[in-house]
């Protein structure tokens, strides 16, 4: 059986929080995670609710910054 999950952890955060959370989405990169970024996952086009629901369903972690 494989890993079933694609994310090491999935940044949950608001709009206003953005600023704060760039740089903990890149320094957890950086250290080798795999992290669910709505900045670099959701493309012009995609619907967001459904990358969001597969975003969750394929992460290990919910990190909710707030």
């Amino acid at each position: 059986m494989g890993d079933l999950f694609q994310y090491d952890v999935f940044l949950s955060h608001s709009a206003k929080d953005k600023a704060v959370v760039w740089p903990l989405a890149e320094r957890s990169r950086a250290d080798g995670l795999e992290v669910w970024f709505e900045e670099w996952e959701i493309k012009p086009g995609d619907s967001i609710p459904a990358r969001i629901e597969e975003g969750l369903e394929h992460s290990r972690v919910l990190v909710l910054c707030m």
